[in-house]
């Protein structure tokens, strides 16, 4: 296993199994990588293509995600110590958060699009500025989430936690949608 500091990675397609703390990785095309025992400590992933990435038993200690691909992304196994993600501008369709603890991980203008988060700990977690649509909810800790300016999201307030979550008044339709009403 090898062990990375403070370095620069740009457009690689393949990397060796080892421990990465402070790296960016810039412009990388890891499309159907399997990152399996990798260890990400403070590291930057900036316009890299990450689409049907495996991340099982990988750990990701706040990991930065700007401008990158990564549609049909599982993280449902992912090393749940101290993971903390954060995602701006990114392509997440189809991704699935099941059953992870993502407390104050942020999604900023991002595609969540299909994306799986039941069962998850969402607590004061930023949604800003998203595309939700089709995106899953179901039991899952939304407490002091935060999706002002969130589009199409249908999320179901008797079946998550969601007390002091907020929500653009322009939205708030999408919070009404399981109970079958109509709103003019």
């Amino acid at each position: 296993m090898s062990y990375s500091d403070n370095e620069t990675f740009k457009e690689l397609k393949e990397l060796e199994i080892g421990e990465f703390v402070n790296c960016t990785f810039q412009s990388c095309d890891f499309t159907k990588f399997d990152f399996k025992k990798f260890e990400f400590e403070d590291c930057k992933f900036i316009d890299c293509n990450l689409s049907n990435a495996k991340w099982a038993n990988s750990k990701l200690q706040n990991i930065s995600f700007t401008g990158c691909k990564m549609i049909g992304n599982s993280f449902e196994n992912v090393g749940a110590f101290l993971l903390e993600l954060h995602f701006k501008a990114c392509a997440l369709n189809m991704s699935s958060f099941y059953n992870l603890v993502l407390k104050e991980s942020s999604f900023i203008n991002s595609n969540l699009s299909e994306c799986e988060f039941s069962d998850s700990d969402l607590r004061s977690c930023q949604f800003n500025d998203n595309q939700l649509l089709g995106a899953v909810f179901e039991n899952s800790n939304l407490q002091q989430a935060d999706f002002r300016n969130a589009l199409g999201y249908s999320i179901n307030p008797v079946q998550n936690k969601m007390k002091k979550a907020k929500f653009s008044a322009s939205e708030i339709s999408g919070l009404l949608d399981s109970f079958n009403i109509e709103i003019e």
